[in-house]
């Protein structure tokens, strides 16, 4: 008979150390990936914002004009070369597209930056892979800000690596003066796609002459100083260049434009469904709904509990390593914060998405503590950025799952549709043999199709509006018309078809043309955004 060998519970089989790790790793990339597709449909999924009329027809638009002086562009020349060169690079006709692609691939360059930066900080790939998630699932992130083809978040991965190197290099014993030059050219970058991000220079410049501390005053001027203001040089060109050569033309776009008429129009226009704030008051009770929405108060409370955690250190050497942190990389991460709120409170009105730039400084001041924790400390803390992110998924589970039932229907993807209707109503116009430009105030549809439309309004409504509140000196420098003159150009060269339903304040005059003159109305479109449903005048076909 054969003996039964026992076992024993010691000897029933688990998962060796090498499974389980292997398990933990394709657990967290197909989390990973599973996120990142998330994002990606949102992105081409989100609604189109009337903003993006200003930011996608320079995709289309700057392989025949120049910017600034063949149409209106109030920003810097960031955001309209790099969209154009995606959509270059691309070869895709598909405009919105495009610029979603754009932003994507910011939020890829963000991530890796973020991933990146804070494993070198904290050497932990477990708290590295928290951080970016707590990114990802930031609810400002997830609207507008990162979400429409615009110039809101392009900065922030510039921005997010200059301040990043910085950080990095300062801590080092012997820091390498081409990592201050990559982070001047990163800094400047970010203001090339958008002039507030300037917010991020001042508290890194102040610090180059401060740190690192163990640098004689020559040796930072030498190795820090020079170096940094060397990538900024490099990295500022994209303005230098027109500043130089147009500095009026130049100056009138990106700032005048700011200060004078757009302030003007927003003191006196009553637009619904705009989450505007003139007053100061306004704005601090509009960026504390974004500083301290759920998910940033979870980052918050988990940057507290490591700034106690530090405090409380057994050996009495936590307190002098937070010490050293506090007193160097982490305030200049505190003073980019600052600087970044600040400035998000100038502009007027301010809107949600001009507050976002503080929050990249959270993943810095959360990597920073980390790793200013001791080696058991440290494995003892990763918990609760675990919990914490945890925490932030399931409270935008349902936001970055909206879209997954389209993964398989990119036909019902929104730069599928905006790009369909364009092509439609360019088949309509075909089919009504009417020759001439499109007119209206959302020249993405009409560009999407091919169609040519008037230089005044080639970027939506932003100067149109304003027109009746800018100067004339002011306006002389401007490729626009107002409601009060925009008859005239019809009258000199004929519409082919109107494009109206967005806006019936500022599309007035416009409609009185096309009925003045007989343009039939066709409603049967298929397509609708949220700021209306659109009706297609066409011009009458000749008797």
């Amino acid at each position: 008979m054969t003996d039964v060998k026992e076992v024993t519970p010691s000897q029933v089989a688990i998962p060796s150390a090498d499974l389980r790790a292997l398990l933990y790793r394709a657990a967290i990339f197909i989390l990973s990936a599973l996120l990142l597709f998330a994002l990606l449909l949102r992105v081409m999924n989100y609604e189109m914002r009337k903003d993006e009329q200003l930011y996608v027809p320079p995709i289309a638009l700057l392989d025949h004009h120049r910017l600034y002086e063949d149409f209106f562009y109030n920003h810097p020349p960031g955001s309209a070369w790099f969209f154009h060169w995606v959509g270059a690079i691309v070869g895709s006709d598909h405009l919105l597209f495009s610029g979603r692609l754009s932003v994507f691939l910011a939020w890829m360059l963000l991530l890796a930056a973020i991933g990146a930066i804070t494993y070198a900080l904290t050497r932990s790939g477990l708290v590295s892979w928290c951080v970016v998630v707590l990114t990802v699932a930031n609810d400002l992130f997830l609207t507008q800000t990162g979400m429409a083809a615009t110039n809101n978040f392009l900065p922030l991965p510039f921005a997010f690596i200059g301040l990043g190197l910085f950080v990095l290099a300062v801590r080092e014993s012997h820091p390498k003066p081409f990592l201050f030059a990559i982070a001047g050219l990163c800094l400047s970058l970010a203001a090339a796609f958008k002039i507030s991000a300037v917010a991020f220079i001042p508290p890194v410049a102040i610090a180059a002459f401060l740190l690192p501390r163990a640098y004689r005053f020559k040796d930072r001027l030498l190795r820090v100083v020079a170096p940094l203001a060397a990538g900024g040089l490099v990295g500022g060109i994209p303005i230098l260049i027109p500043l130089l050569l147009a500095p009026q033309r130049f100056l009138a776009h990106v700032v005048q434009y700011h200060t004078g008429p757009h302030l003007q129009y927003w003191r006196t226009a009553n637009t619904p469904g705009e989450e505007q704030a003139l007053s100061l008051v306004a704005k601090l009770l509009l960026a504390q709904g974004m500083w301290f929405s759920a998910t940033c108060a979870v980052v918050i409370s988990v940057l507290v509990a490591l700034f106690l955690t530090a405090l409380q250190a057994p050996d009495g050497g936590g307190r002098a390593r937070l010490s050293r942190i506090v007193n160097g990389p982490l305030l200049v991460v505190a003073g980019a914060f600052l600087c970044s709120a600040a400035m998000s409170l100038l502009p007027t009105p301010s809107f949600p998405q001009y507050f976002a730039p503080p929050l990249i400084c959270l993943p810095l001041g959360l990597a920073l503590l980390f790793g200013s924790l001791e080696p058991e400390t440290r494995t003892r803390f990763q918990p609760v950025f675990v919990a914490a992110t945890m925490v932030v998924l399931a409270i935008e589970a349902p936001r970055l799952a909206q879209y997954v039932g389209t993964a398989v229907r990119a036909d019902r993807w929104t730069v599928t549709r905006v790009h369909e209707a364009g092509v439609a109503m360019s088949q309509r116009i075909a089919v009504a043999r009417a020759q001439g430009k499109v007119a209206t105030l959302s020249p993405i549809y009409p560009l999407e199709g091919h169609l040519e439309v008037y230089p005044e309004l080639a970027t939506g409504p932003f100067a149109y509006r304003t027109a009746d509140f800018t100067e004339p000196a002011l306006a002389a420098w401007y490729r626009m018309t107002s409601p009060g003159r925009i008859t005239a150009i019809f009258e000199a060269d004929p519409p082919a078809a109107l494009l109206l339903g967005f806006d019936e304040v500022l599309e007035r005059p416009m409609l009185d043309y096309a009925r003045r003159n007989g343009y039939l109305p066709s409603t049967d479109l298929g397509f609708k955004d949220r700021y209306g449903s659109p009706v297609l005048y066409l011009k009458p076909s000749p008797q």
